[in-house]
């Protein structure tokens, strides 16, 4: 593989966390990961669109519906129970290769695999992925009345780590390629895409590098400075160039990511905001007249330069916050943007994130936007992410977290990816841990807006609540990326296991409310037990994990349902209860022993607690303790202030 590729590959690895895999694996994850962020902006697992190793010639299938990655049916179902009609589809498959050939037989059967996947009754070996991924499409094609253009749109690539030059024989196998999934009729639009790896390093590139342009004004004027807002200018500016400059990728294509931060997606040419649009360029006088019949756009950048002599003005990691229809209307009709059709552009320089939401909330307030946008936006979530920059003061590098809560706020940071939590991960592990809706954070991720928004970062909230859940999560899922205690077989379950975590860590089921002047405090024991050095969390993760072996693990349609939350809940209700003061567990070789209260046995063991773990290693703990949790050989028993057996 050639050094740059294998240099990003090994970054990927790091940024998840992943342990164990095999270099033609991780090229797999790689290539999924770039070709399925070019339809995907919000943040995702990599594996969780990789196929086992036993799906014939697929290595990559995601489903993007409605600018959500779908990824099991239940959610499929979720997503088009909503008033909402068209809704935009596409469907992303991958074939990689880590070699370097484009091999005209891969590719023929890269096509055999698509065709007996396409049937949705294949003939040829199929993992869970592709199952629930058949299962997704399905849900699709019940629901073509509400799909833009009433059918998905497919998207084909093919990878490898070498150089693509469309000679003829493997140009003509991707052409028959094309022909054939174009034949099944399935599909509104069909690409194929070769990717080499000059394509894939753009691909990948597109994703890390700031976001850069120049664009030049026919004319503007500055508006005074303000607060957190250093310089802004009204300008207009020539459509066309607007679409060349800021909106058009390298192929031509929009870039989606500059629509990051804005609070609502296209929408489509068949809404009547934008058939207006539409009409109004199509119509030679009409189109004249945009800048004053159109409301304008908003762009804003943590830093612009503007050079009064030539009006051309310089923007860096800039976002479109307002105006996605009216920009996206412009691109799909840009042949019609004659050198007359101008742009009202309003140019933001907001270096400080709170003056850059308010602005986002100012100018995104239609009424049809749904309320989960702009959570994010909401005073409390800002002091939670002050919360999590302030806890990383004194976290080490192992314990640092951030909470990205204006969407792409650490693109190009450098960060790995695993420690981010966007505003929708955050409210997920807030609403298993707290909210004890562990069944809602496994569904589709809106539902837990739907089903307990109002409660989440309210006014009186105390911040720290939500760093625990997301804490307790990045470390468990440290666990599961690692391969330790089998935790990667209780995947599905994770957001189980952080609801019980905070129980077993306190060893009662009575928990603060998040109002309470109680939850800092209880907050932080769970917090610093995820810090300790000693890594003494991962024990309490195993209870998690026999608690629900206990119960016995839930199928996929019981795991999104309350009465498998209760019962998980009962039953670590019932472990506690047995054991007021301690726990005293039989295990191979020692006892294992779990104290709830402070306790200090007599002489001979003044000041330390120390006992021997096994032959070679010893674990020490002070009198007064409030949670110890260690591992006793004990050859007889022995007197404390009561006998323990």
């Amino acid at each position: 593989m050639h050094i740059i590729l294998k240099n990003h590959v090994s970054e990927l690895e790091d940024d998840f966390g992943y342990a164990g895999l095999k270099d033609s694996k991780l090229f797999e994850i790689f290539c999924n990961y770039c070709v399925v962020s070019r339809h995907f902006l919000g943040r995702f697992d990599p594996r969780d669109v990789t196929t086992d190793e036993d799906d014939a010639a697929i290595d990559g299938v995601a489903i993007v519906i409605d600018g959500d990655l779908i990824t099991t049916i239940d959610d499929a179902h979720e997503v088009f129970n909503t008033h909402k009609t068209n809704l935009a589809v596409d469907i992303v498959f991958v074939q990689s290769k880590s070699g370097e050939a484009f091999s005209k037989a891969e590719i023929a059967n890269f096509k055999m695999g698509l065709e007996d996947f396409l049937s949705l009754a294949p003939d040829m070996p199929n993992g869970k992925l592709n199952e629930e991924a058949i299962g997704i499409i399905k849900v699709v094609f019940e629901n073509l009345k509400r799909v833009r253009n009433r059918r998905p749109n497919a998207h084909v690539y093919y990878c490898t780590s070498g150089t693509y030059k469309a000679e003829r024989e493997i140009k003509s196998a991707f052409e028959i390629l094309s022909r054939h999934i174009k034949a099944t009729e399935l599909f509104y639009a069909v690409s194929v895409n070769p990717s080499g790896r000059g394509e894939i390093l753009k691909y990948y590139a597109d994703l890390t590098d700031k976001n850069e342009a120049k664009l030049r004004l026919i004319d503007y004027f500055g508006m005074p400075a303000m607060p957190g807002i250093p310089q802004s200018y009204v300008g207009v500016v020539s459509a066309k160039e607007y679409v060349d400059s800021l909106l058009k990728d390298a192929d031509g294509g929009i870039k989606q990511s500059v629509f990051e931060e804005n609070v609502r997606s296209f929408l489509g040419s068949d809404n009547d905001v934008n058939a207006a649009i539409k009409k109004t360029l199509h119509d030679r006088d009409q189109r004249k007249l945009f800048s004053v019949l159109n409301n304008g756009i908003t762009v804003v950048a943590p830093a612009l330069t503007l050079t009064p002599n030539t009006k051309e003005i310089h923007l860096t990691n800039y976002q479109v916050i307002n105006g996605c229809q009216t920009s996206s209307t412009l691109y799909e009709n840009f042949d019609y943007l004659s050198q007359d059709v101008n742009v009202v552009i309003k140019f933001i320089e907001s270096p400080d994130n709170e003056s850059s939401s308010d602005i986002i909330a100012a100018t995104n307030s239609q009424s049809d936007i749904p309320k989960e946008a702009f959570y994010g936006l909401r005073t409390k979530a800002k002091l939670v992410q002050k919360y999590f920059d302030a806890q990383n003061q004194a976290a080490s590098y192992e314990g640092k977290i951030y909470f990205e809560r204006r969407q792409g706020e650490f693109r190009g940071a450098g960060l790995q990816v695993s420690r981010i939590f966007d505003v929708k991960e955050v409210a997920r592990c807030y609403a298993a841990m707290f909210m004890n809706q562990p069944h809602n954070a496994a569904r589709y991720v809106r539902a837990i807006f739907s089903a307990g928004g109002e409660a989440l970062f309210k006014e009186d909230d105390h911040e720290s609540y939500y760093y625990c859940a997301a804490l307790a999560l990045y470390k468990y899922q440290t666990l599961i990326n690692g391969r330790k205690i089998n935790a990667q077989n209780y995947l599905k379950v994770r957001w189980h296991v952080v609801q019980a975590f905070k129980w077993f860590a306190h060893m009662k089921m009575d928990v603060p409310e998040a109002s309470s002047r109680k939850a800092d405090a209880y907050a932080s024991k769970i917090i610093g037990l995820l810090h300790s050095e000693d890594k003494g969390y991962i024990r309490i993760f195993e209870q998690c994990q026999q608690a629900i072996d206990d119960v016995g693990f839930p199928t996929t349609d019981s795991l999104k349902r309350g009465k498998f939350s209760q019962e998980l809940t009962d039953s670590v209700r019932y472990k506690i209860s047995l054991c007021p003061r301690s726990v005293l567990l039989a295990t191979p070789g020692y006892l294992q022993l779990l104290t709830r209260k402070p306790w200090s046995l007599r002489s001979p063991f003044p000041g330390h607690l120390s006992y021997q773990v096994t032959d070679t290693s010893e674990r020490a703990l002070p009198n007064g303790d409030d949670h110890l949790l260690f591992g006793l050989s004990i050859p007889r028993p022995f007197q404390g202030e009561r006998e323990r057996r």
